[in-house]
């Protein structure tokens, strides 16, 4: 596994800044700190709606796609995961007084968007290797502020457990690396390119903070 060890290694390190960037963004703060007006709020369960409802098609597209190679059962996990998230997701929207009417009718901006968008191109075109290295890099960033925004929900707008349900999820997500580390190593050594499963990485990493960027400008912009 030497080779796919050293690829998730150099793709964490070459990403680090994006990383930290990521890792501490205003967003949560802003919340935290009570400057987000509680209708602002929506839009994330309100961008998240959308991303989630595209992504469920994106990782069933993925097991589609790979429903016989060793990345089948990490797939079909992300995919329940993501269908799991949604329930969760209603419970949060509830909270701000939002239907699934008002959530299927919420205007995403293109910067909030643009995340999904690149997850179904990668569903679309990229190796397993490729969305699995992404996703390994993305959620460990992903989960982190959904811990920070969940707790800043909680103490500053008295959101229950239950109402911060869909971030604490991703928020204690177990490790996936063992998992992360075969499929990487099988797309290796069928030729994967290290340089495109770096790639998609990166650009998975953008359009992460592209998303918090939104939900910050969503709040200043009240």
């Amino acid at each position: 596994m030497s080779d796919a060890r050293q690829l998730i290694r150099s793709v964490q390190q070459a990403l680090s800044d994006i990383d930290e960037q990521i890792r501490h963004h205003p967003f949560p703060d802003l919340l935290s700190q009570g400057h987000a007006s509680v209708d602002s709020l929506k839009c994330f369960p309100g961008h998240q709606y959308h991303i989630v409802t595209s992504d469920v098609r994106s990782f069933a597209l993925l097991v589609s796609r790979f429903g016989d190679s060793p990345s089948r059962e990490f797939f079909m996990g992300v995919l329940q995961g993501e269908r799991e998230g949604m329930d969760h997701l209603l419970v949060m929207a509830h909270r701000l007084d939002m239907t699934e009417g008002d959530l299927s009718a919420y205007e995403v901006t293109a910067q909030g968007f643009a995340y999904a968008t690149f997850m179904a191109h990668q569903a679309l075109y990229a190796s397993a290797a490729e969305v699995v290295l992404g996703l390994l890099v993305n959620f460990a960033a992903w989960g982190h502020n959904c811990a920070r925004t969940s707790r800043a929900l909680r103490q500053r707008y008295g959101f229950s457990e239950a109402d911060t349900a869909f971030l604490d999820a991703f928020a204690h997500m177990p490790s996936f690396e063992s998992a992360a580390l075969e499929i990487i190593q099988d797309g290796l050594d069928r030729g994967d390119s290290p340089t495109r499963v770096h790639r998609g990485a990166r650009l998975f990493q953008a359009y992460e903070k592209m998303f918090w960027d939104a939900m910050a400008n969503g709040v200043t912009a009240e």
